[in-house]
């Protein structure tokens, strides 16, 4: 059995346990935290970061992305949810590594609100905050204005790590968030969102 480690509220970790209930793929959790378990973590990463997946025979495999390619192997080219090759495929990794990029800025500006709250460096937030204003701004102006999902008509890792993104960003830092200015990613999260394997991983658990 695959062991996933880390908490639902990273939208890193969350992508994947959505992508492993997508391709049916079963695992075991282990709930640390990268602040209250740090000793746990580092032992499993030294980067002390989640999330890390644990093989059934012992292999550790981090960080997200990384984990995304092995679960895409185990699912094989017929389900995967990023293409194999060609210019399809840098298209969605290219969508994907916006949505990743959104959701490490709304991770980095939680961090610093929460461990930098008397004395933050505007400059810093203010750079933060605008890395969030353009990827948002670049993923709308990408996404397919006719189809059900990011490119189409079928569904890839674009849609499930930019709602991952999108929910973190909305439900952290609401005022960075106006959907009424990104019409097709409101779209796109309803839609994700309202799949089973995302019901599945709530963001916040308990």
């Amino acid at each position: 059995m695959h062991r996933l480690v880390g908490q639902y509220d990273s939208p890193f970790l969350r992508r994947v346990a959505v992508t492993m209930h997508y391709y049916g793929i079963p695992y075991e959790r282990d709930v640390l935290s990268v602040f209250g378990n740090a000793d746990q973590v580092a032992e499993l990463n030294p980067l002390i970061k989640v999330p890390v997946l644990i093989l059934p025979d012992g292999e550790k495999v981090f960080d997200s992305q990384m984990i995304l390619d092995y679960l895409d192997e185990e699912a094989g080219p017929e389900k995967s949810l990023t293409p194999a090759k060609g210019a399809e495929r840098r298209a969605v990794l290219r969508a994907v590594t916006i949505g990743w990029g959104l959701a490490e800025k709304s991770v980095a500006l939680s961090i610093d609100k929460n461990m930098h709250a008397n004395a933050p460096s505007l400059q810093w937030r203010h750079r933060v905050r605008l890395q969030i204003k353009l990827c948002l701004e670049w993923l709308e102006n990408a996404a397919d204005a006719d189809g059900p999902w990011f490119f189409g008509d079928k569904m890839t890792q674009a849609d499930i790590t930019v709602a991952a993104a999108l929910d973190h960003v909305g439900f952290r830092h609401e005022r960075e968030l106006d959907w009424d200015n990104h019409p097709k990613l409101k779209a796109i999260y309803d839609r994700a969102t309202a799949l089973d394997c995302f019901k599945a991983v709530p963001l916040m658990e308990g």
